[in-house]
Parts: C-alpha cells; sequence; structure tokens
C-alpha cells in the first residue's frame, strides 16, 4: 500500500484586486500565495496570516498550487515492488530464456537511479532445462513522462556484474541479456498516479474545508485538474512536483448588522 501522505499550506502572501461594482453585485478578487508540500509525516509548522493585502492588477479567478510531494524510496519501492514482481519477460515467451522477477528495488544513483532485480533465469531450449537465481542492476536516468504520469527509465544499462552472473546458465541465458535489457526499456516505468490520487484527496480535502454556506455567506471550491509538471531526488527522497488547479468562488447575499 501506499504511504501515508500530508499536505502543508503555509501561507506568505495575501492579495486583492480592486473590486468591480455594478447594479446587481459588488465582485471582489482575493486572494492568498502560499508555500506548499506534501511529506510522508505530519508536521505542525507555525502559519501566520500575511499581516497587509496588496493590491495586484486584474486577474482570473482560480486556485493555482504548485505542491513538492516528497515519498522516501522506501515508499517508491513499493510501488516498483508491485509493479515488477512476479512478471516474466519475455511476456510473450518468445525467448530461448524465461526471465521471472521474484524482488525488485529503486535506489539513487548520481543522475540516475539504479534499479535491483532479484531474477531466476530458466533455459527452455536445453534438455536440461538449467536455472538459478542472479541479482540483475539496471541503470537508468529517470524522465518524467507527463502524458502518461509516470517515471520512466532512459539509456538503460545493465551493470557489468549482473552479465557475470548468468555465466553458469550457458550461452543461451547470455544471448537473453539484449533482449531483457531491450524490454526493461519498454517497461522500466513507474507509475506515479498512485501518488497523485492521494494527493488529489489531501487537496481535496483542505479546499472542502473552506466550504461554507451559511450566515450569508456561500463559499464553493473546485480542484480541476492535478498534474505532474518536474522531479527531482537525493540520496533518500524522490520529490515529485505536482500542480493542481481549480476555482474557489464567495458569494455574499447579506451583510451583517452594523
Amino acid at each position: 500500500s501506499m504511504p501515508a501522505l500530508w499536505l502543508e499550506l503555509r501561507p506568505i502572501r495575501a492579495v486583492a484586486v480592486q473590486p468591480y461594482v455594478d447594479a446587481a453585485a459588488v465582485t471582489m478578487t482575493l486572494g492568498v500565495e502560499a508555500e506548499t508540500r506534501i511529506t510522508p509525516a505530519q508536521t505542525t509548522p507555525n502559519c501566520p496570516f500575511p499581516e497587509k493585502i496588496s493590491i495586484v492588477p486584474p486577474t482570473p479567478a482560480q486556485v493555482s498550487i504548485g505542491i513538492p510531494i516528497d515519498v522516501p524510496f522506501t515508499g517508491i519501492n513499493k510501488i516498483v515492488e508491485t509493479q515488477f514482481a512476479g512478471r516474466t519477460f519475455p511476456e510473450d515467451g518468445s525467448g530461448s530464456v524465461n526471465v521471472t522477477v521474484k524482488r525488485a528495488s529503486v535506489l539513487p544513483s548520481g543522475e540516475r537511479l539504479l534499479i535491483s532485480l532479484l531474477v531466476n533465469a530458466k533455459e527452455k531450449s536445453s534438455f536440461f532445462g538449467f536455472g538459478g537465481e542472479a541479482n540483475v542492476h539496471i541503470w537508468g536516468r529517470p524522465v518524467l513522462d507527463q502524458a502518461q504520469q509516470t517515471l520512466r527509465l532512459t539509456n538503460i544499462e545493465l551493470a557489468v556484474e549482473s552479465e557475470a552472473a548468468f555465466g553458469l546458465l550457458g550461452a543461451a541465458a547470455r544471448a537473453a541479456m539484449p533482449h531483457l535489457q531491450k524490454v526493461l526499456a519498454d517497461k522500466a516505468t513507474i507509475d506515479l498516479k498512485p501518488l497523485l490520487g492521494d494527493a488529489r484527496k489531501k487537496i481535496a480535502a483542505a479546499i472542502a474545508e473552506l466550504e461554507r454556506n451559511e450566515d450569508g455567506v456561500r463559499v464553493a471550491a473546485e480542484i480541476t485538474s492535478l498534474n505532474l509538471a518536474d522531479i527531482a531526488f537525493d540520496s533518500k527522497t524522490l520529490r515529485v512536483i505536482a500542480e493542481a488547479a481549480g476555482t474557489i468562488n464567495v458569494s455574499i447575499t447579506t451583510l451583517p448588522g452594523l
């Protein structure tokens, strides 16, 4: 299962547009700029509201939130394990060797990611059907696929020690390595949609707290889209930058008596 995520909002600036007055209503645009992040642990930040309101030029009424989602690689490993463990390559069974993934994990390595697979390889063409286990290490440069909302690895390379690990399986197994490399290049993606789904729930819950319909005030809030924008990582954490967009509309039908 995915690790629990927490949304942190820290307001840093309050803005407003000069009100527009017509015969039917007074329309005002107010806004708040906030630093946001999503973390795997609950925090208790000190968040005083900005002391003054800045007047800004008219802008479209919308909610736009850029959110860094910080997930430890222990959490990413759960996603990778779910996606790879139990799969057999080639998936169509066309190769002379079947390579079944038993365990998978991912670690950062400089500007690349290292996916480590514990695999079981078994010859199909040999009468003896030789087989064995080995740790296959795959290097790849992470690229964000915004359309598919996935993290894809490019420039796939197999670590040298991985090829040597198949030495006991003979020429057939070694011949299968380039094919395995091609398959992994096509399949080496990490689906980040579970992260987005949980983040959307947290944002929607935070926005829902703003909604009200009482004392002559009606507040309607909605998140209309949430997409991945960028990625970064260090030795312990993968940071995914998500962009949320939506609207907040406030209607005042009655004013309190003075």
